[in-house]
């Protein structure tokens, strides 16, 4: 099938080749001038200029692909990490080909193909290392969101369990004989519930932390919480169970076992977060190994390069040479040629006069276009326009129907197309019409009788035809379709452009026509539009503003200014009872009845001023200055506290236009809280005074109350800061402190160890000054704490001090003559049946005002077994031998002070950690050992353990530190040195603890004995005197008075 023919511009692009082609052939006249050209230019072109371009290629592509590398390397999410990755692949392949010729340039020099091939072995290391750094971070992604899925579900667990345990304690017995059962179940789950809390926040650091070292521990971390909070709660189990008809218990040990399970399943939160910091660390290793790779590749390169380029400028000038030769031959045989291109421009320019008369025709054509206003008209102008400048008899023109087939809509002439029969269809393909819409190209048919495709009507005449496609960016709209008869009828070149201009011109036409159908269709619905947006934006206000009407909390915005808008949650004149509200300056509104400061009133003016009408970044550089709680006063009501919540109104240039505040009266929600608060508080000190006995107990809070009121009248009566009294303050703070901790009693403990760091300040700090109203203020917090748990003692709990045999009057005058003449008989000879109940009698008589040392600091021993669980020591095993020996009860209380200090010390100082002890080949579990001796009437304690014995060096080097013996000295004895630890303040202790530290235990436990006649010393064993340390035992005296000594026949052993 014939085609369209050369356009204009393809005409004189084929009168510049006949002039080239002219040039060619005059030039192969002269070619033996030019060999030496030719073969210079081939090897510049076949050598070096291809490798200098493909290395150009090769190190660009290579240094995309790094970038792309490390950009994936610092996405974040799977979506940004996987296109980066895609990109890469498709990067690597495209460097491989291009690498490929590279190779074989290289091949003839066999020094730049080892470099090539160098080249290539670093930068298959790089891909193979970008490779598994992308997998490790998508791995790094899975386990992160692994990790954040199990930590929830481990929190959901943790909080069925608490929830459960919450469930007793907020119980209500169902009987009054049971409250008091109740009372210390909730008391333990209380305290269950406390531990259990540490599971969730275990988990919480695992999920935040980056340790991998600390991950090995986990699992036993769990363990341990869980097992500690089983502690407590299994001692509410048998004190619930009789009132548990819900099974609450079963509730909570399934909970607690569905936990258990949970943390122990495989693969598990730590496995999970495992794999997470493990994949991380790879991917960082893979792309350092990256990184080195692409720069070795890069610097082999630059060495081909070098190569390249040297060789190119030596090809060059040989270029040069032959060059210069052949031009001044060219330039002779370029004379001759100008002749015959004359002729050939004269034909040009012809052609281009034609085209210049084609081009305003368009523009008429063109204006004529825009100026039509329906479709129909704009096909008949250009139909008409055909008919004139090509003199058609016919045309017609196709566009899609609805059903995609090709309908006419015009025809020249004109043809009646309302009330046709049938309207003329083409489908894709039929005929010359279809086949010209399915190529997009246009056909030329010289003679419709000869083409096969053509279809016609019968007894039609032949005729020549040009159907001409109307195509919008590759999209058809439709075709024209042009005939006359085969003789008079014929097409030159520029008519096929002038016939696919217009085209062009009308497919603007008809797009233009359409799209002022489609506005003024829209512009028709718009009122419509209009009507029910306004109808559904009133509804909108309407809802608004019940929910502003109805809502139990304030809401505002501030507008520039700082100013109130109108537009406000009524619940907010409720709030600040008031209705003036509206436009007024928000800081007179909110602070003028607040009790806060002027300086902070003042720091929130001035972030709100700075705040709104400024960019978004103002807000996060001043929001820590807006107040969140504030009191209000009211005259003649009570005070309201007041929660706030302030919140940016951004726009679309990221300026804060407005700031919404939310306003909540919190009055009643915090009284509730305080209240559950000491309720809290009082059910764990319950719990406290419950596990100690009635009588000890009572006995402390008369001490205690005792050493305070000392303390209050040391203080009252020192007008200027004394180290003396600063020591007897730390005495007896550090006696009731010691006490508190012994019997665990934590609300003491921790107020009176904030007054002990009070005069521990003032004892070290020699600028600071003694203020004795502030001091007496610190110490009213410790009466008022010891006064809190007596209450509890005797109001809640119903005991009232000492539980004495009721009646009973004893005269100690006359028991201790009793058992002096009972000693007497000692040297009588007695029955065997009469010395039985002379012994038992003697004990009888004995134990009315005396006991045991181990009955006597019973709660020490205890004490000392909790100390050594928090050092991380094995609870020692303590032996004591009294040998029937008794301490009267007038000592008891001096004797729980003073072995509270010495065996807390032995725990702390003298037993070693079990990693020393096994090291040492001793057995990881300590022992203490206090023997009673009879000495000239009186009694000596020997208290001894199996440490490591009294560091000497230690104490030595801390007594010069503390200037008690010049720098450079001779050590002293060793005995002296031991007994230093009996100096006020003295402590060896490397920090501060609850234990430890202060230096105020043995000067205080001196200062105990020495008060009531006794004493203490340090008794070394025998030994090399400049050790560091040495063996030793603790000797207490006590005097007569203060024990019973059996006689040997009234002796058990």
């Amino acid at each position: 099938m014939p085609t369209l023919k050369l356009s204009f511009n393809q005409k004189v692009a084929l009168g510049f080749a006949v002039i080239l082609l002219l040039l060619t052939i005059s030039g192969a006249m002269s070619l033996w001038t030019l060999s030496d050209i030719s073969s210079s230019n081939e090897r510049v072109h076949e050598t070096a200029v291809p490798v200098v371009s493909e290395v150009n290629k090769v190190q660009i592509r290579l240094l995309k692909l790094a970038n792309l590398s490390a950009l994936g390397f610092n996405a974040l999410s799977e979506d940004d990490i996987r296109p980066y990755r895609d990109d890469f692949e498709k990067g690597a392949a495209e460097f491989a080909e291009g690498f490929k010729t590279l190779e074989a340039l290289a091949q003839a020099d066999p020094q730049r193909a080892a470099l090539v091939a160098d080249i290539k072995s670093n930068y298959d290391t790089y891909t193979i290392a970008v490779r598994k750094m992308f997998d490790a971070k998508l791995a790094v992604l899975i386990a992160k969101q692994q990790v954040e899925d199990e930590v929830g579900v481990v929190m959901e667990r943790s909080d069925d369990v608490g929830f459960a345990f919450l469930e007793i304690v907020n119980f209500r017995a169902p009987s009054k004989a049971l409250e008091k059962d109740l009372t210390l179940a909730q008391g333990f789950a209380n305290q269950a519930d406390a531990l259990m809390a540490g599971v969730a926040k275990a988990a919480q650091e695992i999920q935040n932390g980056e340790d991998l070292e600390r991950l090995d521990s986990a699992q036993d971390d769990f363990e341990f919480i869980i097992n500690g909070a089983m502690f407590w709660f299994d001692k509410a189990i048998p004190l619930f169970q009789p009132m548990d008809d819900a099974d609450i218990i079963g509730t909570a040990q399934t909970s607690v076992e569905a936990l258990r399970a949970r943390l122990k399943t495989q693969p598990n939160l730590v496995d999970y977060k495992r794999e997470q910091l493990t994949q991380a660390q790879t991917a960082r290793e893979q792309l350092s190994a990256s990184k080195t790779a692409v720069a070795k590749s890069v610097a082999g390169l630059d060495e081909v390069l070098v190569s390249a380029d040297a060789q190119f400028n030596r090809l060059q000038t040989e270029l040069g040479d032959s060059v210069s030769f052949g031009f001044k031959s060219t330039i002779v045989i370029l004379i001759i040629l100008l002749g015959l291109a004359t002729q050939n421009f004269n034909s040009m320019r012809l052609a281009i006069r034609k085209k210049m008369i084609d081009l305003a025709k368009l523009n008429g054509i063109g204006g004529t276009l825009a100026a039509a206003r329906d479709q129909d008209t704009a096909l008949e102008l250009v139909l008409h326009a055909m008919y004139e400048k090509i003199g058609i008899e016919r045309g017609s023109v196709y566009l899609f129907n609805k059903d995609n087939e090709l309908e006419a809509k015009a025809f020249l002439p004109p043809k009646q197309m309302d009330g046709a029969p049938s309207a003329i269809t083409f489908t894709m393909g039929e005929g010359v019409i279809g086949r010209a819409a399915a190529s997009k190209q246009a056909l030329f048919v010289p003679d419709t009788s000869r083409d096969q495709s053509y279809v016609g009507g019968e007894g039609e005449k032949a005729k020549a035809l040009l159907c001409v496609p109307l195509v919008d960016k590759d999209i058809l709209i439709g075709v024209m379709n042009f005939s006359g008869e085969v003789n008079k009828v014929a097409f030159a070149d520029s008519d096929y452009e002038f016939v696919a201009s217009v085209a062009r011109s009308l497919v603007t036409t008809i797009k233009n026509i359409r799209m002022v159908e489609v506005i003024e269709e829209h512009n028709r619905t718009l009122e419509r539009k209009v009507e029910e947006r306004t109808a559904a934006l009133k509804q909108k206000n309407e809802d608004i503003a019940n929910m502003f009407s109805n809502m139990h909390q304030g809401l505002f915005t501030i507008v520039d200014g700082g100013l109130i808008h109108p537009e406000y949650a009524a619940y907010l004149e409720t709030i600040f009872e008031t209705k003036e509200i509206a436009n007024r300056n928000v800081v007179d509104f909110m602070f003028k009845r607040s009790t806060l400061s002027s300086d902070v009133i003042d720091a929130a003016s001035t972030a709100v001023a700075s705040i709104v009408g400024e960019d978004a970044m103002m807000y996060e550089f001043n929001s820590h200055l807006l107040v969140t709680e504030l009191t209000l006063e009211f005259p003649d009501k009570p005070n309201k506290l007041i929660e706030l919540d302030w919140d940016p109104i951004i726009d679309d240039q990221d300026v804060i236009t407005k700031l919404m505040v939310t306003v909540r009266d919190v009055t009643a929600l915090k009284a509730l809280q305080a209240e559950a608060e000491g309720q809290k508080q009082e059910l764990m000190i319950i719990g406290e005074i419950l596990s100690v006995d009635a009588d000890k107990f009572s006995d402390f809070i008369e001490g205690s109350a005792s050493f305070v009121d000392k303390c209050r009248t040391i203080i009252e009566q020192t007008e200027q800061k004394d180290l003396g009294k600063l020591a007897e303050l730390f005495r007896n703070i550090h006696t009731v402190k010691g006490n508190a901790r012994t019997y665990g009693l934590k609300h003491i403990t921790d107020t009176v160890h904030r007054i002990e760091n009070t005069y521990d300040q003032l004892r070290k700090n020699e600028d600071m000054q003694w203020q004795p109203q502030e001091l007496l203020g610190e110490l009213a917090f410790a009466e008022q704490a010891i006064k809190v748990y007596s209450s509890i003692f005797k109001d809640k709990l119903g005991r009232d001090g000492k539980q004495g045999i009721a009646g009973a009057q004893v005269d100690r005058e006359q028991i201790n003559r009793l058992m002096d003449s009972i000693a007497a008989l000692s040297d009588t000879e007695l029955p065997a049946s009469v010395i039985n109940i002379v012994r038992d009698t003697y004990h009888s008589l004995a134990t009315i005002d005396a006991e045991p040392l181990e009955t006597v600091i019973a709660d020490v021993l205890k004490s000392v077994q909790s100390l050594a669980e928090e050092l991380g020591k094995p609870a020692p095993v303590v032996v004591i031998e009294d040998h029937d020996i008794y301490t009267r009860k007038a000592a008891h209380a001096m004797l729980n002070n003073i072995f509270m200090h010495v065996l807390r010390n032995a725990v702390d100082h003298g037993i070693e950690a079990p990693a020393e002890r096994r090291e040492k080949g001793k057995a990881e579990q300590g022992s203490i050992r206090i023997d009673a001796v009879e000495d000239d009437g009186a009694v000596s304690f020997v208290v001894r353990d199996d440490g490591r014995g009294i560091a000497l060096g230690k104490i030595f080097a801390k007594a010069v530190d503390m200037g008690l013996y010049p720098a450079g000295a001779a050590r002293p004895a060793a005995s002296e040195i031991a007994n230093l630890i009996f100096t006020s303040g003295f402590s060896t202790a490397d920090e501060v603890t609850e234990v430890s530290g202060r230096g105020v235990g043995m000067d205080a436990v001196r200062e105990f004995l020495e008060s009531e006649g006794g004493s203490i010393e340090i008794k070394l064993d025998t030994g090399d005197e400049s050790a560091d340390f040495r063996g030793f035992s603790t000797l207490i005296h006590l005097p007569a008075s203060l024990c019973v000594i059996p006689p040997e026949f009234a002796r058990a052993s």
